[in-house]
């Protein structure tokens, strides 16, 4: 994992419509296209924590593919490491040289407060939900988020294995580093 130490905040998530973050599925359908345009020898996985980012991603991805037909060469060319969009559940032993990961999740209008709804990492085993989903690079990892860590109330996450982890991995992501003190600060389990 290299931390990017810039955070890219989109800022929106379409809570009651289609439940996913559809400027950051472009965002991140483009930058699927880069990388086979620009680093085609290694092999990409793309990880979300929801179904609904994962579809929006997808179909992103297939307009951008229509557009940029020499690409084509790039999603067939890893037969033993194939591309793929998967959500949280079912990234498992998916190991790839780059893993981009679209978070989806953040306020549900511009400069508004990030609900504390976190799908399957607020749920009972989330944590290792997250660490199977972040371990799967082998060279890199890039998150693409439209929240931090800063956005996740931290009496919340500390009462969620899953959501805590989450937090700390986005602080990470954010700044490049983690202090001691966050990073031991489970007070129970």
């Amino acid at each position: 994992l290299k931390p990017k130490g810039n955070v890219l905040v989109v800022r929106i998530f379409d809570t009651g419509g289609k439940r996913c973050n559809s400027v950051e599925a472009k965002i991140v359908a483009r930058a699927i296209v880069d990388h086979a345009l620009q680093t085609p020898e290694l092999s990409l996985g793309v990880a979300t924590f929801s179904v609904a980012q994962r579809r929006a991603i997808l179909d992103e991805l297939e307009l951008l593919r229509r557009a940029h037909p020499e690409t084509e060469g790039f999603f067939q060319a890893h037969v033993s490491e194939p591309f793929f969009v998967k959500n949280l559940e079912n990234v498992q032993g998916d190991e790839r040289d780059v893993i981009f990961i679209s978070v989806g999740y953040g306020p549900s209008v511009p400069g508004g407060r990030v609900p504390m709804r976190f799908g399957p990492l607020g749920a009972d085993g989330g944590e290792r939900r997250l660490n199977v989903l972040i371990s799967r690079a082998k060279q890199r990892c890039e998150v693409f988020s439209s929240m931090t860590d800063e956005d996740i109330e931290p009496d919340f996450a500390q009462s969620r294995k899953g959501v805590f982890a989450f937090r700390m991995f986005l602080q990470f992501a954010r700044t490049g580093h983690l202090t001691m003190a966050e990073a031991t600060g489970r007070q129970h389990d």
